[in-house]
């Protein structure tokens, strides 16, 4: 019997994941926790090692994915693995993911075909990250972006201003947008509110 973890904060999406894969028969969720800081504090009674796998999503309160992962590494180093299973976009978390020893990461949309290959890859000691699609340019382009390219990546599509994002950032007016041409140009869109667009979509 396969026994999961799930943390999740959104309680439709995490009964339904449940259900899921409850439905498998040599499957059973042993526990879930609606945010970090309850799963990090249920390490000092819950035993992680009945646990065969945790399904941990990133926009958590209190503590994000990445945090409680890092948190994880720190406490219990032989954890059991770790799958993100996230509504981010790979381009953005799963470079951190790996580097805090993350075996898979998906996002919240997969096939639930795809969520069962990467349960079995991981459960044999391999890990899985989903293939983008080769054909999509703009995804290829959003894995070029420098670091401070996708923080203003990201602020954008939360609806930061320019002067915000400068603010937020600690850099000038005039470097945000700088920043703001070259995404253009590297994203290949032509207005800034394509740019707004294409931010909000990934």
């Amino acid at each position: 019997m396969i026994s999961i973890a799930v943390v999740e904060d959104h309680a439709l999406f995490r009964k339904g994941l449940i259900s899921m894969l409850e439905r498998e028969s040599d499957i059973r969720v042993v526990s879930e926790y609606c945010d970090g800081r309850e799963f990090l504090q249920s390490l000092e009674y819950d035993n992680l090692a009945a646990i065969d796998l945790i399904f941990l999503d990133i926009a958590l309160p209190w503590k994000n994915g990445l945090e409680v992962l890092q948190e994880l590494q720190q406490k219990i180093p032989d954890h059991p693995p770790v799958c993100i299973l996230s509504m981010y976009p790979e381009v953005f978390y799963l470079k951190e993911s790996k580097a805090l020893g993350a075996r898979g990461y998906l996002n919240k949309n997969v096939e639930y075909d795809v969520l069962k290959q990467a349960i079995d890859a991981i459960l044999q000691g391999n890990t899985f990250f989903a293939k983008k699609e080769s054909g999509n340019q703009q995804i290829g382009e959003l894995e070029n972006l420098s670091e401070r390219e996708l923080e203003v990546f990201k602020l954008l599509a939360r609806g930061y201003t320019v002067k915000e994002i400068g603010f937020e950032l600690k850099i000038s007016i005039k470097s945000v947008s700088t920043y703001k041409s070259r995404l253009m140009q590297k994203l290949g869109v032509d207005s800034v509110l394509e740019l707004y667009k294409l931010a909000v979509m990934h």
